[in-house]
């Protein structure tokens, strides 16, 4: 006469999560222990392509090795005690932080929150703080042989030395903490 449904329920932001990491063209597959008919409804609803459903964790594991080539790199994000060993696995593990203890352990990242858009957000800023750190040791190579060079041929006197440390090295700091300054998304 009665009939309960029990079913994880999707987060808020699942979907515009999901799709700004297509924008960034990242391959988005889901792995899951929950059966076939639950982990099609999701992927339906999530708009991702690739899924893999009543998966225990060692199919994880081969399933993920299956995509990770020498020119990608792997992030498998991941909250259950079933995800531990996967989330080591991968070249990156991410952990929700209402994971299971297990599943955070085993992490490389902890989002603190469980925001999918954070995973996006997490990608700008490590892009963001890749090309400032170029960007500084260009800055501090090419000050540090331009000064070399003028004081082989006498030109450069001490404060254009230690310009050329100590300034440069405030230099970079300055540009590296423009990264605070910026919104990421």
């Amino acid at each position: 006469l009665g009939k309960i449904k029990i079913s994880d329920a999707l987060k808020k932001d699942s979907f515009n999560g999901l799709q700004k990491l297509t924008k960034k063209n990242i391959d988005i597959i889901m792995l899951t222990g929950d059966n076939n008919a639950v982990a099609e409804n999701i992927a339906k609803k999530l708009n991702i392509k690739k899924f893999y459903s009543e998966l225990l964790p060692l199919d994880k594991i081969k399933i993920l090795k299956k995509y990770t080539t020498n020119n990608s790199k792997t992030l498998f994000v991941g909250d259950g005690i079933n995800d531990a060993p996967v989330l080591a696995t991968a070249d990156i593990g991410a952990a929700m932080g209402s994971g299971s203890d297990a599943a955070i352990e085993a992490s490389d990242i902890v989002f603190l929150n469980n925001n999918v858009s954070a995973i996006s957000t997490s990608i700008s800023i490590a892009e963001k703080t890749i090309t400032t750190t170029k960007i500084n040791i260009f800055i501090a190579i090419f000050i540090k042989i331009a000064v070399m060079i003028l004081g082989l041929i006498g030109m450069a006197d001490m404060w254009i030395a230690v310009f050329a440390d100590t300034g440069v090295t405030l230099l970079c700091i300055l540009l590296s903490m423009n990264l605070f300054l910026r919104k990421f998304e």
